[in-house]
C-alpha cells in the first residue's frame, strides 16, 4: 500500500481550519467548486472535478473538532482513507496533518494525487489566512 502524507502550518483558528476542510462552503473555497458535502458521521461528500467522468463520493467515518475521516467510495479513491488532524502550534496558528491512505501502489494517478493534494493545500493555506476563496485550478 502506498500513502500521501503531508502536514503544513497554518495561520488561522482551529475552528476556521476546520470548517475549510469538513464543510461544504470551506471546501468549495479551496479544493473544488462543485462540492456537496454533508457533515457528521455517516454523511456523504460528492466531488466534481473538471474532466471526471463522475463525482467522487466519500463517506465520513469520524468526525470531531480536530479530526476528520473521509473514506473514498468510487473512482481513482475507492477503498482509501482521508484523515485530516488539527493541532495546536505552541507559536500561534495551526498544524494540519493529512494522510490519504490505502492505494494500491504508486501507480501514475498516485503520483498526480500527491502533487494535486500539495498544490490544493497551498490554497487551502491561503483560504483559512484570508478569508477570501482561492480560483480552481485542476
Amino acid at each position: 500500500m502506498a500513502d500521501i502524507a503531508m502536514q503544513l502550518t497554518i495561520e488561522a483558528e482551529a475552528d476556521t481550519v476546520r470548517d475549510a476542510v469538513a464543510t461544504e462552503t470551506g471546501i468549495r473555497s479551496w479544493l473544488t467548486p462543485e462540492a456537496v458535502v454533508g457533515e457528521g458521521v455517516g454523511a456523504a461528500h460528492a466531488l466534481t472535478f473538471p474532466g471526471e467522468p463522475e463525482s467522487w463520493r466519500l463517506l465520513v467515518t469520524e468526525s470531531g473538532d480536530r479530526r476528520l475521516v473521509l473514506e473514498g467510495g468510487n473512482g481513482p479513491w475507492t477503498g482509501t482513507v482521508q484523515t485530516y488532524e488539527i493541532v495546536d502550534v505552541p507559536e500561534g496558528g495551526v498544524l494540519l496533518r493529512f494522510t490519504h491512505a490505502g492505494f494500491p501502489d504508486q501507480h501514475d494517478a498516485y503520483r498526480n494525487f500527491t502533487y494535486a493534494w500539495a498544490a490544493k493545500f497551498t490554497a487551502l493555506k491561503a483560504y483559512a489566512e484570508t478569508g477570501r476563496p482561492v480560483t480552481f485550478s485542476g
